[in-house]
């Protein structure tokens, strides 16, 4: 269906809309990729930056995409299509609503954030890991410095084994 007039202009920033959801997408997996390599070397501030600008992003996309359905609801309203459906409505669909231009970069736009939506999941899945073999690491290492005398320590591979000695927490007061 070809739209005219004001429809026209709406599914034209509906579809910039979409474009700019998509590069925050790509904004959001290079924070991911900045976190895991400040993990990879230990760098706590740059963990933290990452971490700050991933939130900023996320905050962002999530802000964008209330606009996107608000304006998916006003450009379906003149179809008959309810608000609850309207937001609910796959790119496909609004693209074959939408035909011509517009209905390619639509789904263009999608395309782009579904491959980088598939990254985000796996970088974070990285992340994920990273972050739990760090926690445990932490609790052997907490676990050394106020184990009571003959506590936790490690073995020459890297597993815990009973020390001998004072707790750390004795020795600096």
């Amino acid at each position: 269906m070809v739209t005219q007039g004001i429809e026209a202009s709406r599914v034209d920033a509906l579809a910039g809309l979409l474009e700019e959801i998509a590069d925050a997408h790509g904004e959001l997996l290079g924070a991911i990729d900045s976190k895991i390599e400040a993990m990879k070397s230990a760098d706590t501030e740059r963990i933290r930056a990452a971490m700050l600008k991933e939130r900023d992003i996320v905050v962002r996309i999530n802000e964008r995409e209330g606009l996107r359905r608000q304006l998916t609801v006003n450009l379906a309203r003149p179809f008959g299509i309810s608000a609850d459906r309207a937001r609910t409505l796959s790119a496909r669909q609004l693209s074959d609503r939408f035909a011509g231009v517009n209905g390619e970069r639509i789904e263009r736009a999608v395309e782009t954030m579904r491959g980088l939506t598939d990254q985000i999941a796996q970088r974070n899945h990285v992340a994920q890991l990273i972050s739990q073999n760090m926690l445990r690491h932490m609790k052997i290492i907490f676990a050394s410095m106020t184990a009571p005398a003959g506590g936790v320590g490690y073995s020459q591979v890297g597993d815990t084994q009973v020390a001998a000695g004072d707790r750390i927490f004795d020795l600096v007061g």
